[in-house]
């Protein structure tokens, strides 16, 4: 028996014991198991979302209601391990969901919803035991490959969905309505056009102008339906002219805004001139000063009279006063002493 031959909900059971990430590798398999893998991968990121909220829900019952309170408690590095992933799950929701709800493709990177997983689990089993996460750790690999998986997208497979997207909806509700998605006003004047050239060609194919009685009821409804997208044409012309005078007003208060921010860039780059010029003025008017101050310094200096203020000691004023006393004994001896 073969593998694919089974029913869907075996083959998923089956899928289920794979990582998210082996399964959209299985995707090339067949149109089945594309179509089982596609399920199981959309299936898997609304239950990354769905136990995101549980985990968040449960944090926050942990968390203090202050906020001051919030930054030194454990578990506030969990808190914004979550909040980081809430901000990559809504971005990828922007990505993928309005694509998967149309039914074009389904949540193609898996790896993502794999290592979302791991770190929502690493914060369940960290809860209870207060352990310390370094949030740039453990959400790096995810911002990496989330970002890669938005751009490659938006890179490769969103110009061939939104193609594919037109051309089922004209093949659903035909030329007309997929101008309407396109150019409202265009669209109008298509239809209005259209509608002149079908009642051209009926007045042209009678040759009475009254109208036979069988056909005056599809004149009356093609007659309501002009005229109901008369106005609605007129109706989008109102809104397209009243966007058109917004979008001027905002060009006209962009530029003046532009305008004085100029004006004062150049006001500012005008005053920090004048500052540095007048800074460099009171430097050079502080050089002159110090300069003056340390001339008049050495002139006071010069001019000054060099005076010794020692007083002698005792023992040379009593060494003094002996040698003038003998001086005078001995001038005394000489007058005394007699001539022969």
């Amino acid at each position: 028996m073969n593998l694919l031959e089974l029913p869907d909900c075996m083959l998923e059971q089956i899928f289920e014991c794979l990582t998210y990430d082996e399964i959209a590798k299985k995707r090339l398999v067949s149109t089945k198991v594309n179509r089982i893998c596609q399920q199981l991968l959309n299936r898997g990121f609304s239950k990354l979302i769905k136990r995101h909220s549980y985990e968040m829900k449960k944090i926050k019952s942990l968390l203090p209601r202050r906020e001051s309170e919030r930054r030194h408690h454990p578990l506030i590095k969990h808190a914004d391990i979550l909040t980081c992933i809430e901000t990559r799950i809504s971005m990828l929701s922007m990505t993928y969901t309005k694509y998967i709800d149309m039914s074009l493709c389904c949540f193609i990177p898996g790896k993502i919803i794999d290592e979302a997983l791991n770190i929502l689990r690493l914060v369940s089993d960290t809860t209870g035991n207060n352990r310390q996460l370094r949030a740039h750790e453990v959400l790096q690999e995810l911002r990496d490959i989330s970002s890669m998986a938005i751009d490659h997208f938006d890179e490769k497979i969103a110009h061939i969905l939104k193609k594919a997207f037109c051309d089922l909806s004209a093949q659903k509700f035909g030329s007309s309505i997929y101008q309407i998605m396109q150019s409202p006003i265009d669209a109008a004047i298509a239809i209005q056009s259209d509608f002149n050239a079908t009642s051209l060609i009926r007045d042209t194919a009678k040759p009475n102008n009254k109208p036979s009685p069988c056909q005056c009821p599809d004149a009356i409804n093609s007659r309501r339906a002009y005229l109901r997208l008369n106005r609605k044409y007129k109706s989008v012309m109102r809104k397209l002219t009243h966007v058109s005078s917004l979008q001027s007003k905002q060009l006209r208060i962009q530029r003046s805004c532009a305008l004085s921010m100029s004006q004062m860039n150049s006001q500012i780059v005008d005053l920090r001139r004048r500052l540095e010029e007048s800074e460099s003025k009171n430097r050079e008017i502080a050089a002159n000063f110090n300069q003056m101050a340390v001339m008049e310094q050495t002139s006071s200096s010069g001019n000054k009279k060099i005076t010794r203020n020692i007083k002698p000691r005792a023992a040379t004023i009593i060494l003094k006063r002996r040698i003038n006393e003998q001086i005078a004994s001995n001038n005394k001896r000489a007058k005394v002493v007699p001539q022969i």
